[in-house]
């Protein structure tokens, strides 16, 4: 018997950035000023981690703008090239009917002459077939939709040099 691929979506950017400068800044930032929310999804407010977000094998709590939260494990670390987590235990009633777990994976290539091609994977691993369906043709979109906009933030962070809390990467790289 054939297996169903999870509900899988990749939002892919090309900045310009140095690899090590654009993966220093994604991997330990700040959710809430990247994951602002959507009709579907609500905002990340806030999250039991905020330093030091850098290492395979660390937990945190994530705690959305409609009270729910969520346990997020990063996975693996592969500095400059790539990181992954997963999100699970949602206390959102409808999230928590739909999935197992949501996984995450970043992979940064070098293109050279200060460019650097970034290709996020976010991968619902559903419940059930009926949760699967609703999964794939109405969450993965909001999902995909929330993916884009934090990649324009960070873009615009990284060409800009501005970073969230108004420093330039090379003053929070010095800090």
């Amino acid at each position: 018997m054939k297996t169903k691929k999870n509900p899988e979506i990749t939002v892919t950017v090309t900045i310009n950035s140095q690899i090590d400068q654009a993966f220093n800044y994604i991997a330990p930032i700040n959710l809430t000023h990247i994951l602002r929310g959507n009709a579907m999804i609500p905002a990340i407010v806030d999250t039991s981690v905020k330093e030091g977000w850098n290492k395979a094998g660390l937990q945190r709590t994530v705690y959305f703008a409609d009270g729910s939260t969520s346990q997020e494990s990063l996975l693996t670390v592969n500095a400059p090239t790539s990181f992954s987590y997963k999100n699970e235990h949602f206390t959102s009633k409808v999230l928590s009917a739909l999935l197992k777990r949501l996984e995450g994976e970043w992979l940064f290539t070098d293109l050279g002459n200060n460019k650097t091609k970034i290709d996020w994977t976010y991968r619902a691993v559903p419940k059930k077939f009926f949760a699967r369906l609703i999964v794939k043709l109405v969450l993965m979109k909001a999902v995909k939709t929330m993916l884009n906009d934090a990649l324009a933030i960070i873009t615009n962070d990284l060409e800009t040099g501005q970073l969230e809390a108004g420093t330039t990467w090379k003053q929070n790289q010095e800090q």
